[in-house]
């Protein structure tokens, strides 16, 4: 490392998202301490974890898992918050490596990864899409194939954030379809969002997959909020 590098590294040290404190040499984005009370969501795959109850009772559902709880005014809203508005994408990047790497032994199955889409007008809007973020950086862990033009949002919505539970389902109805269902038929297809409030947007995702013959889904979200 030069002079002007050192130097420029010890005035501008690499901080924790959270609190602003210098990260050590072995962390990244978020120090030890913020990580160990960042609140941990239910890190198996399964039909009874609460990521599944909120999705129902979908026959093509294997199971559902989320890494972190939504912490209102907490560390998960500021990670959160950091990569959806201030495009931290190095950030989300690291958040999905967490992910595939908490979830990787119960993945083996997966043929793909499919992010959840946003419409081609709130992509323009945004630059990117926060679940393929994450997705990039799952794909980093379990080295699976990342989809991302068959199952697409046709319709644009208004966002969900400040709707009830009834408002959310009608907002995001046949938002979602499937644009080759062949490639997915008899597929392990690996769902990735990266926030749960009602379910909502997840169930219409599913919804839209009906077509597919025998295909079987594994939900996946980086939080999940209390509504």
């Amino acid at each position: 490392m030069g002079v002007i590098s050192h130097l420029i590294k010890i005035g501008f040290p690499n901080n924790c998202i959270t609190c602003n404190d210098s990260l050590l040499r072995n962390e990244k984005f978020i120090c030890s301490n913020c990580f160990f009370y960042i609140p941990k969501g239910e890190s198996i795959i399964s039909n009874k974890t609460e990521i599944s109850s909120l999705l129902g009772n979908q026959q093509s559902l294997i199971g559902g898992g989320h890494l972190f709880n939504f912490d209102k005014d907490g560390k998960t809203q500021q990670l959160l918050h950091e990569l959806k508005y201030n495009s931290n994408l190095q950030l989300g990047t690291f958040l999905g490596e967490l992910i595939g790497a908490e979830f990787k032994s119960q993945l083996q199955e997966v043929d793909y990864v499919i992010p959840v889409p946003l419409h081609k007008k709130k992509l323009y809007e945004r630059g990117y899409n926060q679940s393929e973020i994450l997705s990039n950086g799952i794909n980093n862990v379990i080295e699976k194939k990342i989809l991302t033009n068959n199952l697409v949002r046709i319709r644009y919505t208004e966002t969900q954030t400040k709707k009830n539970k009834l408002e959310r389902l009608e907002n995001i109805k046949n938002a979602f379809e499937v644009n080759n269902p062949k490639e997915l038929e008899g597929k392990t297809i690996l769902l990735i969002d990266d926030v749960i409030t009602t379910g909502s947007t997840l169930v219409e995702c599913i919804y839209g997959l009906k077509s597919v013959k025998e295909i079987k889904l594994i939900v996946l979200v980086l939080a999940k909020a209390v509504y």
